[in-house]
């Protein structure tokens, strides 16, 4: 299958006069199941001693590499290995076969983006002049962050673990050298508003691409992220370019490709809940059943803390539980640990994310049903855009019957399992109002209400940004880490309802981030992937992986707010002053008025059984056939 390929392009010949092959034989080349079933990059021996001898710190780094020899000599030789050492090959055996049998991957080259332009005019919208500068410095950072696949990849893509994709693209930075999924929507964002719109256009036709070849987006461009996504944001990436270009034949092109994403999430994600004696459907994140093993890039991780449960079966469940939970982009939270009480004050071993029904997850698929629904409308297909629209009416009511609490006056996520809402602090609980999954006659009163929720919660009341709870779980996706995305959600958010008060904290919000970044890039010359939500302008940290800098998605943020607000911000304006006044710096380990909760150390009990009952109160394959269903 793919030496065929191999054999129609002809070595030394550059790529990218060759897109055209690329969308004809990659399809072919990469026809290999949903999920990686690679012997050396997802699963098999070779894989388990590499990553358990820890010969690299960070187990990403060996599935990255690219072989030097077929996949079939390489296992052969491993196995001869194993052979003469009885089974038992030192670690240096296996660092000397690594050296040999590997390379650094270097499927990428630097890639200078064609639209780039170091003034664009959105610094001209930016008042503030040491803002401005600062913003100039940023935009230059997409140079510096730009790649595009080699040849080699196309010819030999047995021999890495990259996906091809066919445009340059920006990658986010540090550990992080390809293509992901939620992180390309801010940066599509910020190069929009950099002007670079070929730039963004070619990552949205990328993931495109991918929905073309896997029939879905996966979690990111490398073989083993198979068998999950992310959240399905690609309509609201091809509506942020059409709103920019205005491009009819481009969105004629791609809507169909769109709609195949989300019968991919309508065919495999959603699951039917009974709340009040009514049956509603929603999705959830749920890896594919076929994808078996500890996540190949986080392998050592994985494999060390399933130790604790007590056969394979459990182990597996376990290693679902996390990369369905990876999908969300929350890799990891408290919001996926469910105790045996049905608490989140819990850690790894507790991750139970495919029984929870995600607030964010259903506001993003339910804005891209109301997105497809104008995209047909706009290419006066209007019978096809009333189905969508219909089935988005259905999702906005389906957020507010099972995720909107009425009492606390906030959206929160739901254990579909146990039947309750999960009543923590995400900012996350303003997806919907961010999303467009609320009807515009009432986003005005959710967002009121919404107000009194977050102002009670205490979440606004910390100098570097809004933290990802406020639960100190040691999870990287807890507090006190403050992510770009969650503050352009937040903000967003309730800068879209349209209410007094939700808009003026949107901009409070947004002038603390703004300075946050600002503090940090003076102090270190870097954007961090993530800040502390204590100690503005710092990195973040928690979770698997050192702090990387760069960053695609910060970059991104960062420069649409500064579209959205330059023209009143200052380093020193009043917002801004008011905000420090009530905001006091907290050390990262004071006690807070919210009382973050310290959760337990990683050891706890093993996967519980769910109680008596509870399994039979959700179903995954959906009896609510109800529901709209675009054709």
């Amino acid at each position: 299958m793919i030496l065929v390929c191999a054999r129609r392009l002809p070595r030394g010949v550059p790529l990218y006069p060759m897109l055209g092959f690329l969308g004809a034989c990659a399809a072919q080349a990469l026809a290999f199941s949903s999920v990686c079933t690679s012997a050396i990059y997802c699963q098999g021996g070779l894989l388990n001693r590499v990553q358990l001898s820890r010969i690299f710190q960070d187990s990403k780094t060996f599935v990255d590499l690219h072989l030097v020899y077929s996949e079939n000599d390489t296992l052969a030789d491993f196995s001869k290995l194993l052979n003469k050492t009885n089974g038992n090959p030192s670690r240096e055996m296996l660092k000397e076969f690594v050296s040999k049998y590997f390379m650094d991957g270097d499927e990428l080259e630097h890639w200078m983006p064609s639209d780039f332009n170091p003034d664009p005019p959105l610094l001209n919208r930016i008042r503030d002049p040491n803002l401005r500068k600062f913003a100039k410095d940023v935009v230059s950072i997409w140079t510096r962050l730009g790649r595009r696949v080699i040849s080699n990849v196309i010819v030999h893509p047995e021999s890495y673990s990259f996906l091809p994709v066919p445009n340059g693209f920006i990658v986010p930075g540090g550990r992080f050298k390809e293509l992901y999924y939620w992180d390309s929507f801010w940066t599509v964002r910020g190069l929009l508003v950099s002007n670079m719109h070929q730039t963004a256009r070619g990552m949205i036709e990328n993931l495109l691409h991918l929905v073309d070849v896997l029939g879905y987006v996966p979690n990111g461009s490398r073989r083993y992220y198979l068998g999950r996504s992310q959240p399905p944001l690609l309509a609201a990436m091809v509506a942020s370019y059409f709103s920019e270009t205005g491009d009819l034949s481009w969105l004629e092109k791609y809507t169909p490709t769109v709609e195949r994403e989300l019968r991919f999430w309508l065919d495999h994600k959603k699951v039917s809940v009974n709340v009040k004696n009514s049956e509603y459907v929603l999705l959830r994140y749920l890896a594919d059943e076929h994808s078996f093993g500890p996540r190949p890039e986080s392998y050592f991780e994985d494999y060390m803390t399933a130790r604790i449960f007590p056969d394979e079966p459990a182990r597996e469940a376990f290693y679902a539980e996390m990369k369905s939970a990876a999908e969300s982009g929350w890799d990891f939270s408290s919001r996926w640990f469910v105790t045996a009480d049905g608490e989140a004050d819990g850690n790894l071993t507790d991750v139970r994310a495919s029984r929870i029904l995600p607030v964010d997850l259903n506001a993003i698929f339910a804005g891209a049903l109301e997105l497809v629904g104008d995209f047909r409308d706009r290419l006066k297909d209007r019978r096809a855009a009333r189905k969508w629209w219909s089935l988005a009416r259905y999702w906005r009511s389906a957020i507010d019957a099972v995720l909107w609490n009425d009492e606390d006056g906030v959206w929160y996520d739901y254990d579909a399992q146990a039947r309750v809402p999960r009543r923590y602090f995400y900012p996350s609980c303003v997806a919907p109002l961010w999303a467009g999954a609320v009807e515009r006659y009432a986003a005005p009163v959710y967002a009121a209400r919404l107000v009194r929720y977050l102002l009670r919660s205490g979440a606004l009341d910390f100098p570097g940004g809004v933290p990802a709870s406020v639960l100190h779980s040691g999870e990287q996706w807890d507090y006190p880490n403050a992510w770009p995305p969650l503050q352009s959600i937040l903000i967003g958010g309730l800068e879209a309802s349209g209410q007094f008060e939700a808009r003026r904290l949107a901009r409070e919000q947004a002038a603390l981030w703004v300075r946050a970044n600002h503090l940090g890039y003076t102090t270190w010359h870097k954007m961090f992937e993530k800040y502390s939500a204590v100690q503005p302008g710092h990195e973040g940290g928690g979770g698997e992986y050192s702090v990387q800098d760069g960053f695609g998605w910060t970059n991104g943020v960062l420069l649409e707010l500064l579209h959205l607000y330059g023209g009143e911000l200052t380093l020193h304006d009043n917002a801004m002053e008011a905000a420090s006044r009530r905001r006091p710096y907290v050390p990262a380990h004071a006690g807070l008025v919210t009382n973050p909760v310290v959760m337990p150390p990683v050891v706890r009990t093993p996967l519980s059984e769910p109680k008596s009952g509870q399994v039979e109160t959700f179903n995954s394959t959906s009896s609510a056939n109800n529901i709209p269903e675009p054709k």
